[in-house]
């Protein structure tokens, strides 16, 4: 005997209003992008994090950890709003002031650590809050909070009353302000890669310095990149005037905030070159940072710092042989000068 058909689907909701709601292509597709990026954040947390312990992330790790941070908890965020975005004042308002916060909040962290390494590639012997440089790309940073303000102020999150689409965005009063920012800051910080790797005169030129060099031509890259994906996802603000459907703008900042953390991320990887010293250093064939002999008086001590380092072969310690080539070079750039200067330098790079 043939068993009964299943039951039909449920055509009313518990409190007996008829159940006429269908997922749209687009929901379908909005979640499956935020579900792709939680999965790609959590690898490459994974990865990155993997072996280290909490007293060795430092300043710059610090920053990397945290990009990965927000961008995952953006993308989760972005999966449960999706699914209750049509017809849900609530969850529509959400969805603008999460895009504000977290992607406000994760472009500030990309900010400071293209900050940081410029400060890396062009700062000889000197700590950072000794750098006219480094104070002054940080006072660029703070204008952010103003434009954050603004974002905030003049945000739009309406429920269209035909079809109950969420439409979310920023209108022009704060999102001309935000990409003009944009604009300039990724622009002047590129600039300022480009200056060091083209000048005659950069800490960058010479035989020893091919490391500084990788850093500095990763990072311009991962700059240029930076801008572009910022660029395009703030012009279509603009474009839609604070009228972009929610389900689109999640998905658009979702993918923005995950590829930027995908760039940092090959970024701060080891390079063929750094993996080569890494191997070298394991048989004990390994020159110390910038070539300097470990013999060489008080340089020893710092050459000697920069070979007992070592990576783990996840390189889950986020480039340790360019920061520490970094941090042995400004130290024994610091050591000619005083001792006071070069205990101050240790405490700011740790």
């Amino acid at each position: 005997m043939d068993s009964p058909p299943p039951p039909p689907p449920p055509t009313t909701h518990f409190d007996g209003t008829k159940n006429t709601y269908q997922p749209e292509t687009v929901e379908i597709l909005s979640l499956f992008i935020s579900l792709l990026c939680i999965t790609v954040m959590s690898l490459l947390f994974g990865r990155k994090t993997a072996g280290t312990r909490i007293g060795n992330i430092n300043y710059a790790r610090g920053l990397v950890i945290m990009l990965y941070f927000l961008s995952w908890l953006f993308s989760v965020i972005a999966a449960m709003l999706v699914q209750t975005n049509n017809s849900n004042q609530i969850s529509c308002t959400l969805s603008i002031l999460v895009c504000i916060v977290l992607y406000a909040s994760s472009k500030v962290v990309i900010y400071l650590f293209l900050t940081e390494r410029v400060y890396v590639v062009t700062a000889v012997g000197v700590t950072r809050w000794n750098s006219r440089m480094y104070k002054f790309n940080l006072a660029l940073v703070s204008p952010y909070l103003g434009i954050f303000v603004l974002a905030v102020y003049y945000r739009v999150a309406d429920i269209q009353d035909e079809n109950g689409h969420c439409m979310i965005g920023l209108k022009s009063a704060a999102s001309i302000p935000l990409i003009l920012y944009d604009t300039f800051i990724c622009s002047w910080l590129t600039g300022l890669f480009v200056r060091a790797l083209l000048s005659s005169t950069s800490m960058l030129q010479g035989p020893t310095k091919s490391r500084l060099r990788d850093v500095a031509r990763r990072t311009f890259i991962g700059s240029v990149f930076a801008l572009l994906l910022s660029s395009a996802n703030v012009a279509s603000l603009v474009y839609f005037d604070g009228h972009q459907r929610g389900l689109y703008c999640l998905a658009s900042c979702t993918l923005d905030v995950t590829l930027n953390a995908i760039v940092i991320h090959w970024v701060t990887s080891s390079t063929g070159r750094s993996r080569y010293d890494q191997k070298h250093r394991s048989d004990g064939n390994s020159r110390p940072p910038g070539g300097v002999h470990p013999h060489n008086g008080n340089n020893q001590q710092y050459a000697m710092q920069g070979m007992d380092k070592s990576v783990d072969p996840l390189e889950s310690h986020i480039s340790v042989s360019i920061e520490s080539y970094v941090e042995d070079y400004h130290r024994m750039q610091l050591s000619s000068k005083s001792p006071h200067q070069t205990r101050a330098y240790s405490h700011v790079v740790e």
